[in-house]
């Protein structure tokens, strides 16, 4: 069965190519309205933006940055890195004084901006240089070169033009979860290898799927794992700006999806939906989620009520590429109880990842990887690019630990990691524990400081939609199954938890909200 133009593909420009000849008008590409856009119309609309940016005066090496939601045009700019460039794909959740300061740091050549972000345009000029291009993917701007115009007019450009494979064709910034965001370079040749493991050993792609893709583009997850292998792989991709629940099951319904890329508390999402009940998801056979395990009675209702669909997570990082796979086989079997625990694993490595255990303490280990799938350095930073490797292994940051059948369990960030009164408690055992109460949807378990124990252990929890959450309550069940120095102290009953992106809970917000509380 054809795989697409992925095949032996050292160059983003290959996959481009191959696909505009193998699938032609074959739509690759619709949009969350509804347009259409063929491989062979990608291809050459491509092939204009690249000559366009050249009349720019871009040239290789160039940054290009990109200011914008989930949309057609943001993979047609991803994929000028087939023409020499360098994308950078901005977090537009950031504020503007971050977003300022990554510009800053990678001095791009062009910025491309969503018009719904022009607002903020003008603020972030003066992190700019004085030469770089301003242009708008939609609304007309003043001051603002158009897209459109830029590609009606930029003259074809060849895009299989001999490029070294290990040229970086993409910075992404990391979240900055654990300080001031960093820059991963990113290579032709390690995006494709992620795209192809994604194919092949995660997602089993096959160009008769239908993808679904509402995890931003900015995010590796979004991105490279997920999105870019379905083009990739000669799919049909329906592409959404965000995740909104509503939307979601309309287009699985409409577009008859096969498969998708989820977090898990997206997935509840779904299932709470009101249209929920009344919605075809027959057509999918697969939903691919990340970002932290699965609560056993979630998978179990979501495999009762997604009968056809088979559930795999993938866990990576952006830096790391893709790591590990917990299998469709293996969620099938954890339903059965004795077998729960794999749940709280991310699997195992996939071909090619050679994972390390690094020693930190006796009873501490961080997760390392040597993968060629991995970032070949940090942007303009030496010495982050130094520390982030140990004996030629890539640190992930994630405290972790392996069983005899090698599974992977992260235990936390090794920032994240609470020590109260001089013992280590790990926020996502803690979450494992309370989220077995029925009467939370999602929590998250962080730290603030205390006379006494230096640290103590906290919770923020979100009760089901019409549940009323009895803090005591939800610490009295805890200390029945924690030992008592892993036991929150306190409970903060909230809306929703801040999470970046890719789903993770951002402790460090929490600790600010909370810290005047107590």
């Amino acid at each position: 069965m054809s795989t697409g133009g992925i095949g032996y593909a050292r160059l983003l420009g290959e996959v481009v190519l191959r696909n505009a000849e193998q699938f032609g008008e074959k739509p690759a590409l619709i949009s969350a309205s509804g347009q259409q856009t063929s491989f062979r119309t990608f291809a050459t609309r491509v092939r204009h933006l690249v000559g366009g940016l050249r009349a720019l005066g871009l040239k290789e090496g160039s940054r290009v940055a990109i200011l914008s939601r989930n949309r057609p045009e943001f993979v047609e700019a991803i994929c000028a890195a087939a023409g020499g460039f360098i994308a950078v794909p901005l977090n537009w959740r950031l504020s503007q004084e971050e977003i300022a300061l990554i510009l800053r740091d990678c001095q791009p050549d062009a910025l491309l901006v969503e018009g719904w972000f022009l607002g903020m345009e003008a603020a972030l000029r003066s992190a700019l240089g004085p030469s770089a291009s301003v242009i708008s993917l939609d609304v007309k701007s003043e001051g603002c070169s158009s897209y459109e115009e830029l590609i009606k007019e930029g003259a074809p450009a060849s895009l299989d033009e001999d490029l070294d494979p290990e040229r970086t064709a993409c910075i992404v910034y990391t979240s900055g979860t654990t300080g001031r965001p960093k820059g991963a370079e990113l290579t032709h040749r390690g995006v494709l290898l992620n795209c192809r493991s994604a194919i092949d050993d995660v997602l089993h792609l096959s160009p008769e799927d239908v993808t679904l893709a509402p995890m931003p583009f900015f995010h590796v997850g979004g991105l490279w794992y997920h999105m870019f292998p379905s083009f990739a792989a000669g799919c049909t991709t329906v592409i959404h700006p965000g995740f909104e629940a509503a939307a979601v099951l309309q287009a699985i319904e409409r577009e008859r999806v096969t498969n998708m890329h989820l977090v898990p508390t997206m997935i509840h999402g779904l299932l709470e939906n009101p249209s929920f009940e009344s919605t075809d998801v027959s057509s999918l056979r697969l939903i691919f989620y990340g970002a932290s395990s699965i609560p056993p009675a979630v998978l179990n209702r979501a495999m009762e009520v997604f009968p056809s669909a088979g559930f795999v997570q993938g866990y990576g990082s952006t830096e790391a590429g893709m790591i590990t796979s917990l299998s469709e086989a293996d969620h099938r079997k954890a339903v059965q109880p004795t077998y729960q625990h794999l749940l709280l694993s991310c699997g195992r490595p996939l071909p090619g990842v050679d994972v390390q255990m690094m020693h930190v303490s006796d009873d501490l280990h961080e997760i390392g990887v040597r993968s060629e799938m991995s970032m070949k350095q940090y942007w303009a930073n030496p010495e982050a690019s130094r520390k982030a490797r140990r004996e030629g292994v890539l640190l992930t940051g994630d405290l972790g630990s392996r069983d005899e059948e090698g599974y992977l369990y992260v235990q936390d960030r090794r920032s994240d990691m609470i020590v109260t009164g001089g013992e280590n408690v790990y926020p996502s055992e803690v979450e494992s524990v309370l989220l077995e109460d029925d009467r939370l949807a999602d929590v998250a378990v962080f730290d603030l400081p205390d006379d006494k124990w230096v640290q103590k252990v906290v919770a923020a929890v979100v009760p089901r939609l019409g549940v009323k959450v009895d803090a005591s309550a939800v610490i009295e069940r805890a200390r029945h199954h924690l030992a008592g120095f892993k036991s929150p102290k306190e409970i903060f009953v909230v809306d929703s938890l801040p999470r970046n992106a890719a789903g993770k809970v951002l402790r460090k917000e929490l600790r600010k909200i909370f810290a005047s509380r107590t």
